[in-house]
């Protein structure tokens, strides 16, 4: 019994993983791709519209000083910059479904990659102007 039980996990398990890493059709990648370039295209949009918010209320406080509008812009530009580097992510993503097996996961891997870069030089440019 105890055979037979680790016999069917195993072949579940197998099952699976046999489904990672499939290469998708090219007309399904082109829907995700321009699916997640709209969703980048919209948080991009927000970020931005959010940030241009937040410098209207520093400019419209003149009680704030040079410092707090510089973070204030710094936090704006550093947000712009994530939702930008999360788009771009999306978009790669989607893009490497196109690819099966190790080239797929090779393909992901460069856009975590380029992600955490980009996450990162959003942040280091965000500490250089905040307190």
């Amino acid at each position: 019994m105890r055979i037979a039980t680790l016999t069917i996990a195993a072949l579940g398990l197998a099952a699976l993983l046999s489904g990672c890493n499939k290469a998708e059709s090219p007309q399904e990648v082109q829907k995700d791709v321009a699916s997640a370039s709209q969703d980048a295209n919209k948080e991009v949009a927000n970020a931005e519209q959010s940030a241009a918010n937040d410098a209207q209320k520093v400019q419209q406080d003149m009680s704030k000083t040079a410092a707090d509008a510089a973070s204030t812009q710094a936090e704006g530009d550093y947000n712009v910059a994530v939702a930008k580097a999360d788009g771009d992510y999306k978009v790669a993503v989607e893009k490497c479904e196109a690819m099966g097996g190790d080239a797929q996961k090779a393909c992901k891997d460069k856009a975590d990659a380029a992600m955490k870069m980009a996450k990162a030089n959003a942040e280091a440019t965000r500490a250089r102007v905040k307190p």
